[in-house]
């Protein structure tokens, strides 16, 4: 994914601030029917991606497969407390993912669990993080709603020192990188 993208791709990302240990990830290794039915999730992916591309712009049909997956295996459920039981083994105070396509927001034992939504639905979510907290936005084609505007300088992150892998199988084609 790097090298197409131009920029260093993590499937996993720790990092501290403001004291607080954060980590993004992506949250499929969550979702125990995909990691366990490989073949089923690869067909359904393409099915799926072929859908995309055959309907139109606005893509009615696979935004509503999308919801009906997510509510059909409780992924939203799921992913939040896959992932929550995930930063407390690695002594973690925030963790981050995506893979519902619903924003979210849990909190268990101290550790906030917070879902980036979906990108590219029709109603776009994202997260801002900043000295004020964390913060679920809605894109509505202005980002200063959540993003105060001013770029911000470049900081190196320290090495991060990542736990143990979250459950995914060999056979999944992703591998961690360190930071």
């Amino acid at each position: 994914m790097s090298h197409l993208v131009g920029v260093p791709v993590y499937q996993r990302y720790v990092w501290t601030y403001q004291g607080r240990r954060h980590l993004a990830i992506h949250g499929h290794q969550f979702d125990r029917f995909s990691c366990r039915n490989l073949m089923i999730s690869r067909i359904g992916l393409e099915i799926y991606r072929h859908i995309q591309k055959v309907e139109g712009r606005s893509k009615p049909i696979s935004r509503r497969l999308d919801r009906l997956n997510t509510r059909w295996l409780s992924l939203r459920a799921k992913v939040a407390a896959g992932a929550l039981h995930y930063a407390k083994l690695g002594n973690v105070d925030r963790v981050f993912c995506g893979h519902t396509h619903v924003a979210d927001f849990a909190e268990k034992d101290g550790i906030e669990y917070y879902n980036t939504g979906s990108w590219v639905d029709t109603k776009p979510t994202f997260i801002s993080v900043g000295e004020e907290g964390v913060t679920i936005c809605e894109y509505s084609g202005r980002a200063d709603d959540c993003y105060p505007g001013e770029e911000r300088e470049p900081q190196l992150a320290l090495t991060a020192d990542l736990f143990e892998q979250a459950g995914l199988p060999p056979l999944a084609g992703y591998e961690s990188l360190r930071c």
